[in-house]
């Protein structure tokens, strides 16, 4: 059969000549930038949010929180949906749902209808990317499947960056707020019609059986360790009252660890492959995911309070303050691509892990404070250092898997990249409520006055050292890989068949 060759963002791609293959790939990445961009851009709205509402920092958390514990939550279980059902049927109402959720958070008009309706884009959102890896694996041949795969992937790290510049310009206008939420009507609209129109349904498993026990273990397993980190986050507990409660967190969580793979091992058709965790490469590169985001966000929850609050920018100076991130993702990652796939991709994860955790630091140690040429240095060293580990990371992840548990894989990698998020942000909430309170000062307390600048500065630094301490140890993971995996991995794909495993 006939092949041809095109090329996005500078990675070349096979595919055979059939166009819809390639309209598949790009809807696909649409769509997923589309979920991906509206939580960035919320972030930078946060403020602004908190201020409108009059609320408490652990309560705004859960604008963004809400969102990612149900979509981490749900993602496996709508995978399960997919096989069953379809992927392009769920691909397709997720795409509504997340328009009419989108619609719903944008009227709201008390913080608990918000974070509820937010909690309904998360359950839009988790039906839609829990189909698109496999919807690319159905449309493209496998000698270009790993590259459209890795595609996909720089979508939710371009959203990741070009989310809060945009979002502080959208926040900034006359639509406030509201307006990140708005913009996603003719944006998820227009997802709809691309995949009504070009994505073809593929195979369905009308054999598979939902496993209702895994994912509501994988759900209560989220919230058993996200829900103390927000009863944290006030900062009126005391020492006693905190230690307690992270006890019994990580009590619950090992409890329920347990229980999730006693009953896994046991299930007919498990939620979870556990088989795929028996590999180092898969295991290391999930983990190394996690720890990336958790860096990441924990960063991207504090900035804009840093910009805007503390630094006294507005939020279009605090989008565009943040826009060097985008462009230096955008420059850097299709070079990492292609570069993992000829040398050893740990060096280019470990230094790109080495530099966004430098950058970190210089937010937590006055390097850039007053200083807009060093804000653009540090927010393009977490571009660049962004686009070194995320490439080569997702590739040897996605290329560690055997051929037909890829779409699991995805699945699977999906799950901790939104675990790594909402963690981040969860931390950073808790940390920032915890360590003001204990100041006298709440992050939700007019700015301007010295004692609350002191006080955010000392949370800021400790969020900071935080996050960077997390991408040390992304860097730390990553380097737990075969040197050899991402060319291993590359060969494999191209030839059709499966990479080994080790």
């Amino acid at each position: 059969m006939n092949t041809n060759k095109y090329s996005y963002m500078g990675v070349v791609m096979s595919t055979r000549s059939e166009p819809a293959s390639r309209w598949t790939v790009l809807t696909i990445a649409f769509g997923t930038f589309m979920c991906s961009f509206d939580l960035n851009a919320v972030n930078m709205a946060l403020p602004l949010i908190q201020a409108h509402f009059r609320a408490s920092t652990a309560m705004v958390e859960w604008v963004v929180v809400a969102y990612l514990l149900v979509l981490s939550a749900s993602l496996l279980g709508f995978g399960r949906l997919a096989d069953m059902m379809g992927h392009k049927k769920i691909y397709l109402a997720g795409a509504f749902a997340f328009v009419a959720s989108s619609l719903l958070c944008a009227l709201s008009v008390t913080m608990e209808w918000l974070i509820a309706y937010v909690a309904v884009q998360g359950l839009a959102a988790a039906m839609m990317m829990s189909s698109s890896n496999a919807i690319i694996v159905s449309a493209v041949p496998a000698s270009g499947r790993g590259r459209a795969l890795a595609f996909n992937a720089v979508a939710v790290a371009l959203a990741s960056c070009a989310g809060p510049a945009l979002g502080g310009l959208i926040a900034s206008s006359s639509l406030g707020w509201q307006g990140v939420y708005l913009v996603n009507l003719p944006l998820g609209l227009a997802v709809a019609a691309l995949t009504a129109g070009l994505v073809r349904e593929g195979e369905r498993n009308p054999n598979a059986r939902f496993d209702s026990k895994g994912c509501l273990l994988v759900a209560g397993l989220l919230v058993a360790a996200i829900l103390p980190l927000d009863l944290m986050s006030n900062g009126a507990a005391g020492p006693l009252a905190l230690g307690l409660i992270f006890a019994a967190a990580v009590l619950a969580v090992a409890v329920l660890a347990a229980t999730l793979v006693f009953v896994e091992r046991r299930s007919a058709q498990p939620i979870l492959d556990l088989g795929l965790f028996k590999n180092r490469i898969f295991v290391a590169g999930n983990a190394a995911a996690t720890a990336f985001y958790v860096s990441e966000f924990a960063l991207v929850f504090a900035a804009p309070f840093f910009l805007q609050r503390f630094e006294g920018l507005t939020p279009t100076a605090a989008g565009l303050a943040m826009l060097p991130m985008s462009l230096a993702l955008m420059a850097t990652a299709p070079i990492a691509g292609a570069f993992s796939d000829r040398i050893d991709g740990r060096v280019l994860g470990c230094a790109g892990m080495i530099i966004v955790a430098l950058s970190e630091l210089a937010f937590g140690f006055r390097v850039v404070q007053g200083d807009a040429l060093a804000r653009l240095a540090a927010f393009a060293g977490l571009g660049i250092g962004t686009g070194l580990f995320t490439a080569p990371n997702n590739s040897a992840v996605m290329g560690s898997a055997p051929a037909d548990r890829r779409g699991v894989a995805g699945a699977t990698l999906a799950t901790m990249r939104n675990v790594g998020m909402v963690l981040g942000e969860a931390i950073a909430a808790m940390l920032l409520g915890a360590i003001m309170g204990a100041r006298g000062s709440k992050l939700g307390d007019a700015a301007g006055g010295a004692g609350w600048a002191a006080s955010f500065e000392a949370a800021m630094q400790v969020v900071c050292c935080v996050a960077a301490a997390f991408a040390l140890l992304a860097a730390a993971l990553a380097a737990l890989r075969s040197p050899v995996a991402n060319g291993m991995a590359a060969r494999s794909i191209a030839a059709g068949s499966e990479p080994g495993t080790r």
